[in-house]
């Protein structure tokens, strides 16, 4: 039942000119945005649905959501209507969607159904009105092989979902994860060795080691189209207990970041009272993220 879905939203998908209305332009200054991940445990328990996510985010006062794939019940045109209609009704801005899966690994076959998947997640991006994407890369399950032949195999895969992407107008991003995203400059090599106007970072702050933190965002400010305010834990003062946001927020200022900061709560507790939290210390760093977004 699921791939009749699948196949259905991929031909709906394709045969709406919808797509083509929803200019997927950034809205013309930075403003904040929030994962589904984000409060994980109310949609896994069915305390929430995903259609209600944009009525919970206006209630926190958060312009926008970012859909991740996992959450999704059917990529038919209904279901996917429903969620457009939810984030229409909230004045909620659809600022993108997380895309798992692994374009690295050693099956030559699991790969191409991998590229296969996500153009057909990338044309329901498209319908959502989603200005970018985030693909997981994956890795190739050896770290000394993760930034060479990972790396071609993931600039090989891009090359086949590019013309699509380019075509429906939605960014591809990278996020800083395991395997061949583990590091920066892996990152920027699938970036120039691909198109840097249609892929990018998208760049999160509680994914890096400590110690590299700083320069290995700074090395990938320039280049991010998406970026996840990961925390976890809060002090009293209301910072990050492990991440300074401080100095990480002017670094996006500075690099002239113009498109969604979004919240990834990852830490213990009420995960919505995480989120306000999170809401909070980027307004404390960035008052300009809580203006209207054009």
């Amino acid at each position: 039942m699921l791939e009749l879905c699948v196949a259905l939203g991929l031909v709906l998908a394709l045969s709406t000119g919808a797509v083509g209305a929803e200019r997927l332009q950034n809205h013309g200054k930075p403003f904040i945005a929030c994962e589904t991940y984000s409060i994980r445990d109310y949609l896994g328990s069915g305390k929430i649905e995903l259609v209600q996510v944009p009525s919970l985010l206006k209630e926190s006062g958060i312009q926008g959501v970012v859909w991740n794939d996992m959450f999704f019940k059917s990529w038919d045109k209904p279901y996917l209507d429903k969620l457009k209609k939810a984030a229409a009704q909230n004045g909620i801005i659809t600022a993108g969607l997380i895309m798992e899966g692994d374009l690295a690994g050693d099956d030559e076959r699991e790969r191409k159904k991998q590229i296969e998947d996500d153009k057909m997640k990338l044309k329901a991006a498209a319908y959502l009105g989603c200005p970018v994407v985030r693909i997981n890369i994956g890795g190739t399950g050896d770290d000394e092989k993760d930034g060479t032949v990972g790396v071609q195999r993931v600039i090989g895969a891009f090359k086949e979902i590019l013309p699509l992407a380019k075509e429906l107008g939605v960014k591809i991003t990278i996020e800083n994860h395991g395997g061949v995203s583990r590091k920066a400059d892996w990152i920027l090599a699938v970036i120039k060795g691909t198109d840097p106007k249609w892929v990018g970072s998208c760049l999160d702050f509680g994914n890096w080691p400590a110690d590299v933190r700083h320069t290995e965002s700074q090395k990938l400010a320039a280049y991010a189209y998406h970026v996840h305010a990961k925390t976890h834990n809060f002090r009293p003062d209301g910072e990050e207990a492990d991440v300074d946001y401080g100095p990480l927020l002017k670094m996006l200022k500075d690099a002239g970041y113009k498109r969604a900061v979004s919240i990834e709560f990852e830490g213990p507790g009420d995960q919505v009272e995480g989120v306000k939290k999170t809401r909070d210390l980027l307004l404390k760093h960035w008052p300009e993220l809580g203006g209207k977004a054009k």
